[in-house]
């Protein structure tokens, strides 16, 4: 689930694009821009041969994933080398997968007795719609899916969604791989639910299938037999996203701090969040789907507002506001100094807990005191002639009237204490020497004092070498005949 606060509150391969409803994640700003974005799933492996479990994760809410698997070898390769490009079908939808990594698997043994099984499960119910798996590589092995639905059963075939078959290879933007241009392809067969290589079981590059669940999903498992040779496959996950935003208001004014929380269409909390100090909440990502409301926690003396039903199928979805009406309060109350005097004739500036604006700007009288309309049952926070750091903060009654107690200004915070002088009799400190890395070039050393100085040396060196030329002149003109 994703959680955001406020800004003042201070997987031959398969691919999995998930375009589903997932998390919503709130952010305080105003309405989202365009937020259409495609991510690819990160894995996490563990176990041994035969022995897998891992993790598979993806943005935008969509359900914690796990998994287990029979495979005799699974790793997870960075995605640097074989990618999903912008141009095949899956790309054209959730974007490139260069550089991500992906689930490579091999089978449970090299003989067709003995497949490997991998079977994915879902934290909560896949969104119906909008996310989708590719099987590539599909040449000398066959991969059999099925799944299960939210009660357990198996889920009709048709509901798979099987979208048709392509080869990531020789494409713009894609692997360098395929290089006899065989473009191989394999085969669906809706019967048997298996997506089955070339007739020859001849070991190829990129032959790939793409599936979109119409149904949401219990688990989804990828049963991956042995045909000829050393085959292997690999899955990718990916989704689609799209923002949300809105507004809180009461009695037409931001009203800040306000929690919402968005589920899916299992009912699932997604995502939580706060409003901003300006009333604004946005989630940049959502999975792409329907089915989702947004709730608001009603503020105290307000009536509830019913949940709010959206989805984010194709665009943003702006818009999703909650007004409440709420009577204020005429609150009476007296401000006092530290002292205990009355804080008389001050200026001072009212702001409800969680706002950006002041709720209300206004003098004290001779006495100290003041009179407000506010929100009943909230934390307020009075600053006093500008003393920032002296905030007086209450809650107000829930029926207007008096304060029965003054409200007391906290006192100034204390000066931070002077260093303290040194202790006499005491040497002074010896400055710290600057003592280079042992990476360091020697010539970049500090000059302490304590070693030669380099340039007064290279001095003394060619001071030397010319007296030797001048005598060695010499010498040489007094041979001369």
């Amino acid at each position: 689930m994703i959680t955001v606060s406020s800004i003042r509150s201070r997987v031959g391969a398969v691919v999995v694009a998930a375009a589903a409803v997932g998390a919503l994640a709130l952010v305080s700003a105003a309405p989202a821009s365009a937020a259409e974005a495609g991510a690819w799933g990160t894995f996490t492996v563990a176990g041994s041969s035969k022995a897998y479990t891992g993790t598979m994760s993806l943005p935008g809410g969509f359900p914690e994933t796990t998994f287990t698997s029979t495979s005799s070898a699974a790793t997870t390769p960075s995605g640097v080398s074989t990618w999903q490009a912008n141009v095949t079908p899956v790309g054209e939808v959730y974007g490139t997968s260069r550089g991500k990594p992906y689930l490579n698997q091999r089978p449970n043994a090299n003989n067709a007795a003995s497949p490997a099984v991998t079977t994915y499960t879902f934290a909560s119910p896949t969104p119906a719609s909008g996310w989708s798996f590719v099987v590539g590589d599909i040449d000398a092995d066959a991969a059999t899916i099925t799944a299960t639905d939210v009660n357990g059963d198996a889920v009709p075939v048709d509901a798979l969604g099987f979208q048709g078959a392509y080869n990531y290879c020789d494409r713009a933007g894609g692997p360098s791989c395929d290089a006899s241009k065989a473009h191989d392809l394999p085969t669906w067969d809706p019967a048997r639910a298996t997506l089955t290589g070339n007739a020859t079981a001849t070991d190829t590059e990129g032959a790939s299938g793409w599936f979109s669940p119409s149904v949401p999903l219990e688990t989804l498992t990828i049963t991956y037999q042995w045909r000829s040779g050393f085959p292997v496959y690999q899955t990718w996950f990916a989704t689609k996203t799209f923002a949300a935003s809105g507004a809180v208001r009461v009695n037409g004014a931001a009203y800040g701090g306000a929690k919402l929380t968005i589920r899916d269409a299992s009912g699932t909390a997604v995502a939580t969040t706060t409003t901003a100090g300006d009333g604004t909440w946005s989630v940049p990502g959502l999975v792409s789907t329907s089915g989702y409301t947004v709730s608001v926690a009603t503020p105290p003396q307000a009536a509830a507002a019913d949940p709010i039903t959206f989805d984010t199928l194709d665009a943003d979805t702006p818009g999703l506001d909650f007004d409440f009406t709420i009577p204020p309060v005429e609150v009476t109350a007296t401000i006092v100094t530290p002292s205990g005097e009355p804080a008389a004739d001050t200026p001072i500036v009212i702001t409800r807990d969680g706002d950006d604006a002041p709720t209300a700007t206004t003098t004290t009288d001779a006495d100290g005191g003041f009179t407000a309309e506010l929100l009943p049952g909230q934390p307020y926070t009075i600053v006093v002639d500008g003393a920032d750091d002296q905030p007086i903060e209450f809650t107000t009654p829930t029926t207007s009237g008096a304060l029965a107690r003054p409200l007391a200004q906290p006192a100034a915070p204390a000066p931070p204490a002077p260093p303290a002088p040194p202790v006499s009799g005491s040497p002074a400190p010896s400055p710290t020497p600057v003592i280079a890395g042992a990476a360091d070039d020697p010539a970049e050393l500090a000059m302490t004092g304590s070693a030669p100085q380099l340039p007064f040396a290279a001095g003394g060196l060619l001071l030397a070498a010319g007296v030797a030329l001048m005598v060695a002149a010499r010498v040489r003109t007094r041979r001369r005949p």
